[in-house]
């Protein structure tokens, strides 16, 4: 928000200068960004009119001009398409430096003498308007300096507001704040009257009144097309941020500016029948004001006359009724729409104005009959029209209930950590607005102003009163806290484990964008389907991700690239699940993540280097489970981003829970020239530890080892075989790992010998061969009956 040091001191009467101003509104929550001038220096420059205007014997493009300066009479050489005799426009004299830092001086052009130069509001840092000279209005004075005529003497500030201040959105809403920080008195919003007359009052029917609280209209006709805004309105439109575009839309946006009421300008000859407030239908069209075609959908509130729309409510006009250079009557509406009646429309149809951006956050249900004659009045005294009579109907009110708030002064205190005096609390609430009523010595009813949305609770309330008093004000002291013991479980051991023990294994945690590239996000999901953003921040970032893998291949090719031999990446975050049960569709999932690629170990000269394999990663995953009384499996299973044969799904208490493997060959066309990395993708849930890990003694008994060499068919997995003996849940068997897999002649086609390893151990006593033998018998017969395995040999 710009606010004009001139304007905003119209609003309220401080002594304070303008960094002071500044500082207090900054530590009041309005964060002042900068503190410019309002416009350039503009020594130099003088307003001027020509005399006449001659062809340059030498180019075509270029006349010759005899230009009055107050005075004196100059020749001026000027290229602009819209010269000519008689216009006043801006004059840089011999000596003046235009704001690009050209420097005028006295020339020839083409052989004619040139001393000075006709400007444009581009060239003079006014505006980006480069189409021809700055054409001034008749009656401006000829030889004043362009800075005393504009009242340049001025400065801006640039005020960074937060969502929730919609209130300060203009002049009048950033004078309160003034007004409250110095104890100065606000002045009162002008309220003038129009003269009415000419034609009735327009039919106006609110149909959707959930969404509209009030809608306010009102004709006036006669007005001189030719008509401009005066040079201080669009001075104070520029200084603010806004083009001039014509005399209705000018006005609108300066009452917008002024006290907060966005309006609109309709051309109301334009206009077939009355006006109606209602939902579109699905599939309406309307063609916007920036000449958007847009096809409505059934909830969104628009204005309609008997055609069709003419306006999409709190956003944008139609072309349809839009007001031109030949427009004469005219209807403003001023209108108060429902934070709800606008909320994501912009998002969904590619549209901001200003507009929207101040009902979105909330405009004061009770600006817009006054906000309808202050513009009314305006456009008559400057456009010559006659105001017909005002037609106001109401909807639903924003607030349909009390919005009574309690305010206790020992809660106030407790939270800021101080006591204010009570007479301090209820001058700041009354000074903001409020109306305060104290009900006990302590205790206070408030009923927030009609401005502010925001305040709901009492909490509200409080760091209203604290902002006034100024947070700088406030003690600062370590507050007390006492904390019962906490009983250890699983939460607690488990909330940082992941990262720590990823960390711990040479990765490093990426952070990446929620949403992805689409093609990429298709080839790692099969084509899966997706949330699409409304309004991405670039092409390659559209879609919301179903996996956590595309952000990190984009980190992991970045560092392959650049020459880094080792990459050890992990993510936590949420992935995206359309889920009709969700929360608006969408099931967001935590999730962790990891990709490995390039060498298995740091390089050293002790030992031969080698790429990252399969086990590399299962091994990263596996110690991610080892804090957890859970043991993942993993199962051969397809997934459209692995490799069919160097992947798995990892399940965890027969509930599938991940995945893990190496890119799938395919994505070698889109990483050219880097060795595929190796995934890993898990529910976060599945890590939680389902109990407290405890420290278990280990047995001083002699262990005792057996192997055992089985004839399997081939399509046996070789992790089931483990699996299988793991579920005898023999307590004596304390590991079975795999040694040896063989194939050859020695075997029959289609089977293959995979040989075990067997430690067994007791906790109290020294296992003798008669216990053991029967334990290996009892694993060969499961082996046998679930596989057909045999022991090599038989």
């Amino acid at each position: 928000m710009r606010i004009s040091e001139q304007w905003l001191r119209e609003w309220v009467k401080v002594d304070a200068d303008i960094e002071a101003i500044a500082e207090q509104l900054t530590m009041a929550g309005l964060e002042v960004d900068a503190i410019d001038p309002a416009a350039p220096d503009l020594t130099g420059v003088v307003i001027g009119k020509v005399l006449s205007c001659d062809n340059h014997p030498d180019a075509d493009k270029l006349r010759v001009c005899q230009v009055e300066i107050g005075g004196e009479r100059q020749q001026i050489v000027c290229g602009a398409p819209n010269v000519a005799t008689g216009v006043r426009a801006p004059v840089a004299t011999v000596g003046a430096c235009l704001p690009n830092g050209m420097k005028i001086k006295a020339a020839k052009l083409r052989g004619v003498a040139s001393n000075g130069m006709l400007c444009s509001a581009a060239e003079l840092g006014l505006n980006s308007d480069t189409g021809g000279l700055w054409l001034l209005p008749s009656d401006a004075p000829v030889g004043q300096a362009l800075a005393d005529y504009l009242n340049t003497n001025d400065t801006v500030l640039e005020i960074d507001l937060t969502p929730n201040r919609g209130d300060c959105l203009s002049m009048r809403g950033v004078a309160r704040e003034v007004a409250v920080a110095f104890g100065a008195e606000l002045t009162a919003t002008p309220a003038p009257v129009p003269t009415e007359g000419g034609a009735s009052a327009t039919d106006i029917t609110i149909q959707a009144s959930d969404l509209c609280a009030a809608y306010a209209g009102r004709r006036v006709d006669g007005v001189d097309p030719a008509a401009t805004a005066p040079v201080w309105m669009r001075e104070r439109l520029r200084r603010a941020g806004i083009r001039s575009i014509n005399l209705a839309v000018d006005i609108g946006n300066y009452v917008m500016l002024d006290i907060g009421q966005p309006m609109h300008a309709f051309d109301a000859d334009k206009l077939v029948g009355g006006i109606r407030v209602r939902r579109a239908r699905a599939g309406e069209p309307i063609t916007t004001l920036d000449g958007q075609e847009v096809e409505l959908l059934a909830d969104t509130l628009v204005i309609a006359d008997d055609r069709g729309p003419v306006a999409i409510a709190g956003m944008i006009g139609g072309q349809r009724t839009a007001v031109d250079e030949n427009t004469r009557n005219i209807l403003f509406e001023a209108a108060c729409f429902t934070p709800a009646a606008v909320a994501g429309q912009g998002r969904r149809y590619k549209i901001h104005t200003d507009s929207l951006h101040r009902f979105e956050r909330g405009v004061d249900p009770a600006l817009h009959a006054i906000a309808l004659d202050r513009a009314s009045v305006l456009l008559a005294q400057i456009g010559g029209g006659v105001c017909g009579p005002a037609k106001i109907v109401e909807g639903q009110p924003v607030w349909p209930g009390s919005r009574d708030i309690e305010l206790r002064g020992e809660q106030l205190g407790r939270l800021l950590g101080q006591s204010i005096s009570a007479d301090f609390i209820a001058n700041a609430l009354v000074g903001l607005g409020a109306s305060c009523e104290r009900t006990a010595d302590q205790t206070w009813r408030v009923v927030p102003p009609s401005w502010r949305y925001d305040l709901a609770i009492e909490a509200d309330l409080v760091e209203e009163v604290a902002r006034v008093y100024g947070y700088d004000r406030l003690t600062t002291e370590a507050a007390g806290v006492a904390l019962p013991a906490a009983r250890v479980g699983h939460a607690l051991l488990e909330a940082t484990a992941p990262g720590e023990v990823l960390r711990q294994r040479g990765y490093h945690e990426a952070i990446t964008y929620s949403f992805v590239e689409p093609e990429l996000h298709a080839e790692l999901t099969g084509g899966a389907s997706a949330l699409a953003l409304d309004n991405p921040i670039s092409d390659q970032m559209i879609v919301m991700r179903r996996t956590l893998w595309a952000g990190l291949l984009g980190a992991w090719a970045h560092n392959s690239r650049r020459q880094q031999p080792r990459v050890r990446l992990y993510e936590q975050g949420l992935r995206f699940w359309p889920d009709g049960d969700a929360e608006n569709g969408m099931a967001q999932v935590d999730t962790i993540a990891g990709l490995i690629a390039g060498t298995a170990r740091p390089q050293h000269w002790s030992e031969p280097g080698r790429e990252v394999d399969f086990f590399d990663i299962r091994g990263d995953v596996e110690a991610l489970f080892a804090r957890s009384a859970r043991v993942p499996v993993l199962r051969v299973e397809a997934h459209p981003a692995l490799h069919p044969g160097r992947s798995a799904r990892i399940y965890v208490d027969e509930r599938p829970v991940g995945w893990i493997g190496q890119l799938a060959p395919g994505f070698a066309r889109r990483y050219k020239g880097q060795a595929l990395p190796y995934l890993f993708e898990i529910d976060r849930s599945a890590l939680d530890a389902t109990d407290v890990v405890r420290y278990v003694a280990p047995s001083d008994q002699p262990r005792v080892a057996r192997d055992l060499a089985l004839v399997v068919p081939e399509e046996v997995v070789v992790g089931d075989l483990v699996e299988a003996v793991n579920e005898l849940d023999d307590e004596l068997i304390q590991s079975v790992d795999v040694f040896d897999i063989f194939r050859g002649q020695d075997l029959e086609t289609g089977f293959k010998s995979v040989a075990l390893s067997l430690i067994f151990q007791d906790k109290t006593s020294t296992l003798n061969d008669e216990t053991v033998d029967q334990i290996i018998i009892n694993v060969t017969d499961v082996l046998r009956a679930r596989f057909g395995a045999r022991l090599r040999g038989e």
